[in-house]
């Protein structure tokens, strides 16, 4: 989708290489972006005709046992964390496809199997290393820089800079039962009706839930993603009771093979487009759902719906930009096709849907074009304020002003995407 041609790349973790790169490209009117994993639906990692800072090849990832903590270079994959962690029994919450930039996705927020009961990914930040617009190198956490380091924790806005390295907390790997239960598509309202009763009633900290309506050849229908993540089945025993259907995909995993499940849905090269909208209520029309999946125009769309626990988000929101922490639940409408001759029909369905389904609390910006107001109209207005003071005075030129930051000043900005 983003057929973009940068005219050259610099790939050095080198400050000085990488501030004597961004100072000639600045002096030449040359625009700046910064690749980490280049998993952006919004094409953010690659600029025409401008200098990209790539460090897609700085994978390296480094776990201290006695303090707990992880350290990651800019480039590093999920499954780079993944794999180095499960073998010392640690984790990091992470998001859902092996090949995401860890970068990227904490700078967003990062929602994964793990969200009900630990959080999102920038709620595990422990400190960043990141080279401002001057050429200096600063520490962010806590404790430095800690109006940087909020926005840092799931703003969406970027780095206000460039991040060189990051350090995790880590959590005990917790035993995980997981897998997809399959409902025909006359059973999704009623199953999608019955978890919304259960979860506004009282939703479960051990269990993920993840509907996706989606295709198996040309048959729609209703999966229930189910990630249990702990020791405790109590919920997930509740949750299997209520829905009925056949659990037998559901069993225990391991953690690195889960997170990587989606893998085949995401990775294969292919034209695609998503609507993101977060709820601050359980009260969708599941019928209107159904409808959509429906009339999808290829049956490589699908809609996923996130459900999360309020009180999980919000024990985490101190020190934290990430807005929709008062989110119920999200529902993604994503269209992939190859041809870019369909793309108007494809771009259409979500774009309609998106709307049909209501005004939300706004919107992910990990899963959302940089020209969605959405996005924008998710932050309380102190929080764009604070944004606006941390560009004056770390990046008053705007060197690094690229994706959501981009339309941070802009109040006219409409939804054009």
């Amino acid at each position: 989708m983003h057929d973009i041609r940068p005219a050259a790349l610099v790939r050095s973790l080198d400050p000085s290489v990488l501030h004597s790169a961004t100072k000639t490209a600045t002096s030449l009117g040359v625009p700046i972006a910064v690749r980490s994993g280049g998993h952006h639906i919004g094409g953010f990692s690659t600029v025409e005709d401008g200098l990209v800072l790539d460090f897609s090849p700085f994978r390296n990832v480094v776990f201290d046992p006695e303090s707990g903590l992880v350290q990651v270079r800019p480039g590093a994959r999920l499954g780079d964390l993944d794999t180095v962690l499960a073998a010392h029994g640690r984790c990091v919450p992470t998001g859902t496809v092996s090949d995401t930039g860890i970068t990227g996705l904490t700078l967003g927020g990062g929602i994964g199997w793990l969200v009900a009961g630990y959080g999102l990914t920038c709620d595990h930040l422990h400190s960043a290393e990141v080279l401002l617009a001057d050429g200096r190198v600063v520490e962010v956490s806590r404790q430095a820089h800690a109006d940087l380091f909020t926005a840092l924790r799931g703003g969406g806005v970027g780095a206000f800079g460039v991040v060189l390295k990051l350090c995790f907390h880590t959590v005990p790997l917790p035993r995980i039962k997981a897998g997809s239960v399959r409902y025909p598509l006359s059973d999704a309202t009623r199953v999608l009706g019955a978890l919304q009763k259960l979860l506004a009633e009282d939703t479960p900290e051990t269990v993920t839930l993840a509907p996706v309506l989606d295709f198996r050849g040309s048959t729609p229908g209703l999966s229930v993603d189910v990630c249990c993540h702990s020791d405790d089945e109590r919920d997930l025993d509740r949750i299997r009771t209520m829905l009925g259907g056949d659990w037998s995909d559901v069993y225990d995993r391991h953690y690195p093979q889960w997170q990587s499940i989606l893998d085949r849905s995401f990775q294969p090269p292919m034209r695609g487009y998503w609507k993101s909208v977060h709820f601050d209520r359980l009260d969708i029309d599941p019928e209107l759902l159904a409808e959509a999946i429906r009339g999808a125009p290829d049956n490589r769309c699908s809609i996923l719906v996130e459900y999360y626990n309020v009180e999980t988000l919000r024990a985490h929101a101190e020190g934290s930009a990430f807005p929709l922490r008062d989110s119920r639940m999200g529902v993604l409408f994503s269209a992939r096709w190859p041809d870019p001759a369909h793309d108007d029909v494809h771009m259409h369905w979500a774009r309609k849907w998106s709307m049909r389904i209501g005004g939300g609390a706004g919107a992910y910006s990990n899963y959302s074009q940089d020209t969605e107001h959405q996005v924008r109209s998710s932050f309380a207005p102190e929080t764009l304020a604070s944004f606006r003071a941390l560009e004056a005075a770390y990046d008053p030129d705007r060197l690094f002003a690229k994706g959501h930051r981009a339309a941070l000043g802009d109040s006219a900005t409409v939804d054009r995407g």
